[in-house]
Formats: C-alpha cells, structure tokens, sequence
C-alpha cells in the first residue's frame, strides 16, 4: 500500500510534470523521487506517466490515481488539523433549567461562542432535579437553575432575579383583571409544569402555605404547551415573565400577579465544590456577569 511520502511525491510529480521540480519542491534528491514513481508503478502494475524529454503526460491510469491521492491527503490533512483542535478546545459542560434553557441560555452561549470560540460547550437542559442529580455525579461542570439545590456538596450562587406571574386565557373570569387575590384561587384549575421543576416547587410552597386548595389538570415540561392549554381556557398557569412576555404583548394570553404575595425569585449559578475550577468555566462566569448586567440596566 502506497505510504503517504509515496503519494505527496506522485501528487508534485503531477502537479510540475517533472521530477527534478518536483525534487526541488519536495527538498529531496530526483533519484528518490524517480525511485518512489517507479516503485508505485511497480506496486499497482500501471504506467502512471508517460515518460518525454520535455515533460511528463500522465496516464489514465494516473489520473485515476491522482484522484484517491488527493482525496487521501485531504483526509489525512483533515484528521491531522482535528486532533490538533481537539487539544485547544477546553471543554464545557453546562446545565440548565428549563425557563432558562427557554429564555436565556441561547443568549450566553452566543456570547461565549464570540468572546471565546475555543470552549466547546455542549449544554443539557431538564428540569431542577435532573440537574441536581447531574451535578452530584460531576455530569457538568457548572449549571444555571431557577430554584434553590439545597445540596451541601454544591455551591450556589444568585445571578438575576425573575418573577413568576399568574396567565390565563382570554375567556377565562379574571382575563380583564390585572391582580387577584390567594383566595379566589382557591379550587381552581392549573396547567403546572412537572414535578421537580424549580416553577412548580415556587408555587406548590405559596399555596400551601397559605392552605389553599387547587386542581392540577395538566402538568407537562414544555412552555409553549402550557400557554397554548391556557390559550384554550384549560386552566391558569404559572411560569416565568421572561417565557410569557412575548405572548401577553401579542394578546395571546394575560398575565395577573398575586396580591400580597411576592412571587420573586432568583436565578442561580450552581457549581459542585469537589469539581476543578478552569479557566473556561471563569470565562462562562465573567459572560453570565455582563450578559445580566446588560439586562438588568
């Protein structure tokens, strides 16, 4: 099987059309590359060049050569530039939540991606819970979560405040209310997010803390089919302002707080304490720093 140095010599010998150029360009001797023609020749059994006094004609049989020649070189080149960048990409694993895989992860990534196109980021998105338990095992190396992990091993940190509100649909009784009161929610309907959800957990806590009764009709993971159940007067709903605003603009759906309850909460930056801190992950820390002050003025 011809060797690499074998086809770089017969892709230079069919580049210059003569062997002593191609020699020269090669910085070895034209016995050598004469030898290597001949050997290949000899190992394929076909004349790869026509041999003339003024220059080399290559054959059919070379130009079939020349093809996998290049291709090969190619993929070799290619193979050869991978693994190289593979040694300066610095790896990143991030989780996050899903009302901020919603609604802000999309934001910083592309801003790392500008600032730093060496981290290779892949990121997860599922609900708290699963994130937790990924970070307990050292699956990432830093998460963004809506709710608070309570795990000693992982360290959180508050990066940007958010609001739950309260959103219902155009038919429903309290659609042309701006606010209502913890009783009147008393027995109603919800379309909630699924257990383990850091939303959920928020608003199962005020309720029952104040004992109030409910029904939960639907519960699933995703955004757009909660606003669409309560599009359709399925039920109220709770989410983040940050997955609903562009739905309440567009009178899709209405939003109502609460009154008397605050329904604030904060974002967090989540890093298990026994894992290596790196400079990517400083990196994704220092983008979360500017991309929230951006928002926040």
């Amino acid at each position: 099987m011809a060797t690499l140095k074998q086809l770089k010599t017969f892709i230079a010998v069919a580049e210059y059309k003569k062997m002593s150029e191609a020699a020269k360009r090669l910085y070895v001797s034209q016995p050598t590359v004469s030898q290597i023609i001949s050997d290949l020749e000899q190992e394929y059994q076909a004349k790869l060049f026509e041999r003339s006094p003024k220059e080399l004609k290559i054959t059919p049989a070379g130009l079939i050569f020349l093809y996998n020649a290049r291709h090969i070189i190619a993929g070799h080149e290619h193979l050869e530039q991978s693994m190289k960048k593979v040694h300066s990409l610095r790896p990143l694993r991030v989780g996050a939540t899903l009302t901020i895989g919603n609604t802000l992860m999309g934001t910083l990534a592309e801003h790392l991606m500008d600032r730093h196109p060496d981290i290779d980021m892949t990121v997860f998105v599922d609900n708290t819970k699963i994130i937790e338990q990924r970070m307990i095992h050292n699956e990432l190396d830093l998460a963004l979560v809506e709710n608070v992990i309570a795990r000693q091993e992982i360290r959180t940190t508050p990066i940007l405040d958010d609001t739950l509100c309260l959103i219902c649909g155009n038919r429903h009784p309290f659609a042309a209310r701006t606010s209502v009161t913890l009783d009147e929610l008393q027995d109603q309907t919800f379309v909630m997010r699924e257990l383990g959800s850091g939303t959920r957990a928020m608003f199962e806590n005020i309720m029952t803390t104040h004992h109030i009764p409910y029904v939960v009709k639907w519960e699933c993971c995703s955004r757009c089919a909660i606003i669409d159940a309560v599009r359709h007067n399925m039920g109220l709903g709770v989410l983040s302002r940050r997955c609903i605003e562009e739905y309440v603009e567009k009178g899709d759906i209405n939003a109502c707080s609460v009154e008397n309850i605050s329904m604030k909460r904060y974002f967090y930056l989540c890093q298990n304490e026994s894992q290596t801190f790196t400079s990517q992950m400083e990196d994704f820390i220092n983008v979360i720093t500017d991309v929230t002050a951006e928002n926040e003025a």
